[in-house]
């Protein structure tokens, strides 16, 4: 008989706020923060004060100042390269579309095809955060009641397209009618710090599942 994972079932459970915290911090939640924050926050203030390009400017600068400080500490060269990289592509975006509010167009881009990829997944009866969970190993590679996870994983991959159809919902308006800062502060709560908290939301969501008292005869058992 395979040997459960004792992360799952044994051992005292912690709140789920608690747990969620712990992932939250796992997953670089507070460092996430900064590095989302601090060059929009950059570009908004150079916007409202000049004009975009200032605005882009002051945002290459703020990210390039963090991305030193985190490399002084120690933190990983291709997490670090990839944020500032974030920036960078989002930046070029003002001057492809020559407008200010062309630093969000990457921003709906990425909610577009999130609603898509998970909208679609959806309709087609095998829900994507399923194959996410499987591939990241949160989800058990067998299962006795494949049907029972396909169920729980059709409200996590409806939660997460809702997710994403949410910022769609807020944000186009207001890039269609050019608010630039309103667009810009709501970017900042429903941008990373959002995103890293939904990614601890659905880790704990997955992972309690399989601590329901019915589910450890979930967790297939190979051989007899």
């Amino acid at each position: 008989m395979e040997s459960i994972d004792p992360s799952i079932h044994i051992g005292p459970q912690r709140s789920g706020a608690a747990e969620m915290w712990g992932k939250f911090r796992a997953l670089g939640g507070l460092g996430h923060l900064v590095d989302g924050a601090a060059p929009a926050v950059g570009f908004l203030i150079g916007y409202a004060a000049i004009n975009a390009e200032i605005g882009v400017l002051i945002a290459l600068v703020v990210a390039c100042a963090v991305a030193g400080y985190r490399l002084l500490r120690g933190d990983s060269v291709k997490v670090v390269a990839i944020s500032v990289a974030v920036v960078v592509v989002f930046s070029l975006f003002v001057g492809i579309t020559g407008e200010g509010r062309g630093f969000y167009l990457p921003d709906l881009i990425i909610c577009g095809v999130g609603t898509l990829a998970f909208g679609l997944t959806l309709l087609g009866g095998r829900p994507l955060s399923h194959w996410i969970s499987r591939r990241v190993g949160l989800e058990p590679a067998a299962h006795a009641d494949p049907q029972q996870r396909i169920r729980l994983h059709r409200r996590v991959t409806l939660a997460w397209f809702a997710f994403w159809a949410l910022h769609l919902v807020v944000m186009v308006p207001l890039y269609v009618g050019n608010q630039v800062v309103l667009l810009g502060s709501v970017a900042l709560i429903l941008g990373k710090p959002a995103l890293v908290v939904m990614l601890a939301a659905s880790w704990l969501w997955v992972r309690r599942s399989l601590q329901h008292p019915g589910s450890a005869a979930a967790v297939a058992v190979s051989g007899a």
